[in-house]
């Protein structure tokens, strides 16, 4: 039945390519264990999935797509029950709070699966879209694995849990890759002179307000969220005013709660704030490493839209890792937001976002995950590090070919904070790939003299396989004569090979960032798309 499903899925799937012209190709056909062989995986397919449906006559590939999707969804089942199992059991010492963050890890593993596989009748997914969900899928069990590599704690039982689960959604992912117009990359007949009529949501009458003063209906984010969790109306934007003011608490939107704006009163007026983190003390205590845990800000709902408001972590360069904002919401977009703190300030786990005119300050990793991302017009600031300590700005995370996710910094422009004294810092990088095929691109920006003439930093071995890429920024830190000599480091020259890390073509932005009310340039010409 399932399959069945996923077949009309795929049909509308097609039709709702982001190239403005329908591809058609010759559907491919062949039996399971032919299908199991064209995998990266031919062994984990032929025992998963061969052997688990009777079908013996051919099929297609959107047919074997559905059946690797779906027991990759069995398998983050029985992840999520494994990891509860050592959870519910386990000390409280340091790793507690990571074996708790991995289960809720496999859990939204096979929520993401499900979406690719059942989505809501309201997502109209590409097939992009489609394998940015499967991406996001190893994203999470990359990162369950990442937090006890943070506590050296690598001698758990994961490898075992993982694997056969990383195997299903990568070969579900190179399969996917092959459907006829997969790649949604093209829009080679796009006129990006276009205006939009955009949404104007940030003029629209809130649902819910709140203000410190008590003038609103809550004083407290988290419970007008908690509201919006019983009264959302199903496919309505919920939209909540937060007055200006400081807001000392932890926020977050959960998965359920869907189709959230929330805009403030601006930069430095709605501030929201705490200091958790995982360094120093915290290193020997049960949440140890637990970087989800130390958040000021989490959304996990898709189309989440924020506007003019600040997000804070306070617990300084001591603190190490401090996340002011955990953003895992799919087709998200922040508009005129501040994001401050020093190591990984930003965490952009998974999924599309865009961040438009933002502000972000950090020291180390600053702005880090394995989401398909486009910063636009968006100031970076280093902060005084630590001494001794270093600037990075991103971490980017992409470990697999098929994973069509990245970072594009787009007209942006990376400097030193206020308070920083660039003469007496060691010099500054624009990226250390986090995971093997990370993938980070700025583009038309400037680049302060801060930044090294390399560039770019290895940390973790990654320089033989991560994608570098400069194209046409300026300033006195843009030069690429001394950039580093990575295999795929690349002082792009050509604009059709940049075109692909702009709003329209990297993050599909026509499809969707409409609706958002966000402005956004779609391509390389100067002149923004406004709002009437």
């Amino acid at each position: 039945m399932k399959v069945t499903l996923f077949l009309c899925f795929i049909s509308l799937l097609l039709s709702f390519s982001s190239k403005p012209t329908t591809v058609t190709a010759a559907v491919t056909v062949g039996t399971i264990t032919w299908w199991c062989r064209q995998t990266p995986h031919y062994k984990t397919c032929n025992h998963y999935v061969a052997r688990h449906y009777s079908f013996t006559a051919p099929i297609t590939a959107n047919q074997f797509l559905g059946m690797t999707i779906q027991s990759a969804i069995d398998e983050a089942r029985a992840a999520y029950n494994k990891t509860h199992i050592i959870e519910s059991t386990y000390p409280n010492v340091p790793g507690k709070s990571l074996w708790g963050s991995c289960v809720d890890y496999f859990d939204r593993t096979a929520s993401t699966l499900n979406m690719a596989l059942n989505p809501d009748h309201d997502l109209q997914p590409t097939p992009l879209d489609v394998q940015t969900w499967l991406s996001a899928g190893l994203t999470y069990i990359t990162v369950c694995h990442k937090g006890f590599e943070l506590i050296n704690m690598t001698n758990t039982m994961l490898p075992v849990i993982t694997t056969i689960l990383t195997e299903l959604i990568v070969n579900s992912l190179a399969i996917s890759v092959t459907i006829p117009s997969s790649n949604t990359n093209g829009l080679a007949n796009v006129n990006f002179s276009d205006e939009y009529n955009l949404a104007d949501l940030a003029n629209e009458k809130p649902d819910v307000v709140v203000a410190k003063d008590g003038s609103g209906d809550f004083t407290s984010i988290q419970k007008a969220v908690d509201y919006a969790m019983i009264h959302r109306m199903p496919r309505k934007r919920l939209v909540i005013y937060v007055k200006a003011g400081i807001y000392k608490e932890y926020v977050e939107i959960p998965e359920t709660v869907k189709y959230i704006t929330m805009y403030g009163d601006g930069i430095n007026k709605t501030i929201i704030t705490g200091n958790r983190h995982c360094g120093g003390d915290m290193l020997k205590t049960s949440k140890a490493g637990d970087l989800q845990g130390s958040a000021t800000f989490k959304v996990w709902s898709r189309k989440f839209i924020a506007q003019g408001i600040t997000f804070r972590n306070t617990a300084g360069p001591q603190g190490e890792q401090a996340l002011a904002v955990l953003s895992s919401s799919d087709k998200s977009a922040f508009y005129r937001c501040s994001f401050e703190g020093y190591q990984d300030t930003l965490l952009t786990m998974a999924y599309t976002q865009f961040y438009k005119e933002c502000q972000i300050f950090g020291t180390v990793d600053f702005i880090f995950g394995g989401a398909r991302a486009v910063f636009q017009d968006c100031n970076i600031f280093f902060r005084k590090p630590l001494p001794g300590g270093g600037l990075v700005v991103t971490a980017h995370g992409r470990n697999n070919d098929y994973e069509p996710t990245g970072y594009s910094f787009q007209g942006c422009k990376v400097t030193a904070a206020p308070e920083l004294n660039p003469s007496k810092y060691a010099k500054a990088f624009l990226g250390r790939p986090w995971f093997g095929l990370s993938r980070t691109v700025y583009m038309q920006s400037f680049l302060d003299g801060l930044v090294d003439p390399r560039g770019w930093l290895d940390s973790w071995g990654h320089k033989d396989t991560a994608y570098c890429g400069e194209y046409m920024n300026y300033g006195p830190g843009s030069s690429t004569n001394q950039r580093v000599n990575w295999p795929h480091y690349h002082a792009i020259t050509d604009p059709k090979i940049a075109k692909f890390f702009t709003v329209a073509h990297f993050i599909s932005g026509y499809y969707w960032l409409p609706k958002t009310g966000v402005p956004f340039t779609p391509g390389f010409e100067n002149r923004p798309v406004l709002l009437n």
